[in-house]
């Protein structure tokens, strides 16, 4: 969703399409028996906006499935407020770059299997580097944060595959395999699914790592 509470798709983190109010499309993800969904503002943050309480709140009402919920979640209060509503798990982007002692705070408060970590990241001729929501390089090491979150009580990591998403050209398989060698907690690689078969192939090969999508069942 986006600061006007509009539930969107992008691509390359760009080009913003409308997709269909956030409350319908929940319900569809139910009648088609989705493991779990994640509702991401992805304006929040960036614009130090505190979440859409209320809009959350219904979310969690009308959704079967887990939810996992990011976005404006700046201290371990919110966190509890939004968990208070029924969701199953807080996800920090933004937040856990900016201090990474709140993936500690929240984690102690809420549990680390309710404490999930995004990771925006791009592959490119100087290897593997993590992006902020608007594509900037962050001057942080991948491999050190990885480990660093970790050790704060993350219980789950999203690696996000910045350059695939919306692509639909199937999993950036190199970004997973160089962030495995420091990845000992479930996670979910996101980012570029063209369909069954990249789901097949992943869960065949990955035995830990779940399958994420977006565009692709939109």
């Amino acid at each position: 969703i986006d600061k006007n509470s509009d539930c969107i798709k992008t691509t390359y983190f760009k080009d913003r399409k409308y997709i269909g109010d956030i409350h319908n499309n929940i319900r569809i993800f139910n009648e088609k028996r989705v493991d779990e969904v994640v509702v991401l503002d992805i304006d929040a943050s960036e614009n130090n906006q505190t979440p859409k309480f209320e809009l959350i709140e219904k979310i969690a009402s009308v959704c079967r499935m887990p939810i996992t919920y990011g976005g404006g979640v700046l201290n371990v209060e919110v966190a509890k407020k939004i968990i208070g509503y029924g969701v199953e798990k807080i996800c920090l982007n933004s937040a856990a770059l900016n201090n990474i002692n709140l993936v500690n705070d929240i984690s102690k408060e809420i549990g680390s299997q309710s404490l999930s970590v995004s990771i925006n990241i791009v592959k490119s001729d100087r290897g593997f580097s993590i992006v902020n929501n608007k594509r900037n390089v962050v001057d942080i090491n991948l491999n050190d944060y990885i480990e660093n979150i970790q050790k704060n009580g993350a219980g789950e990591i999203i690696l996000n595959s910045v350059l695939d998403d919306g692509s639909m050209r199937g999993y950036n398989l190199d970004i997973l395999n160089h962030c495995l060698k420091f990845i000992n907690v479930p996670s979910i690689l996101i980012g570029g699914c063209s369909g069954y078969n990249d789901i097949k192939k992943l869960f065949y090969n990955y035995k830990s790592i779940a399958a994420g999508g977006s565009s692709i069942f939109i």
